[in-house]
C-alpha cells in the first residue's frame, strides 16, 4: 500500500509543480492585460468576460468530473488577486 501511496503523492506533486507553473504563465498575461487597460482607461472588472469564463469551466470542470463550484472557486481566488494586481498598476491601490 505505501508504494501505492507514495506512487500517487509523486504524481500529484507533478500535476501541482505543472499548475503552479500554468499559474505562473496566467498571472503574467493578465498582469499585461492590467497594464493594457490601465493605460486605455478601462476598467479592471468585465463582468461579462467573468461570465463566460464561468461557463467555459463549467463546461471543462463537467469534462473532467470535477464539481464545477469547486473550479469557480479558485477561480474567483484567482481573479481576486488578479483584480488587486490590475488596481495597483492603475494606482487605485493604496
Amino acid at each position: 500500500m505505501s508504494d501505492d501511496l507514495d506512487v500517487l503523492r509523486a504524481q500529484i506533486d507533478y500535476i501541482d509543480a505543472r499548475l503552479i507553473s500554468l499559474l505562473g504563465r496566467r498571472f503574467k498575461l493578465t498582469r499585461r492585460v492590467g497594464l493594457l487597460k490601465a493605460n486605455s482607461g478601462l476598467a479592471s472588472l468585465d463582468a461579462s468576460r467573468e461570465q463566460a469564463q464561468d461557463e467555459r469551466y463549467a463546461e471543462l470542470a463537467a469534462t473532467a468530473d470535477i464539481d464545477a463550484n469547486m473550479v469557480r472557486q479558485v477561480f474567483d481566488d484567482v481573479r481576486a488577486t488578479v483584480r488587486h494586481e490590475h488596481e495597483m498598476v492603475d494606482g487605485r491601490a493604496q
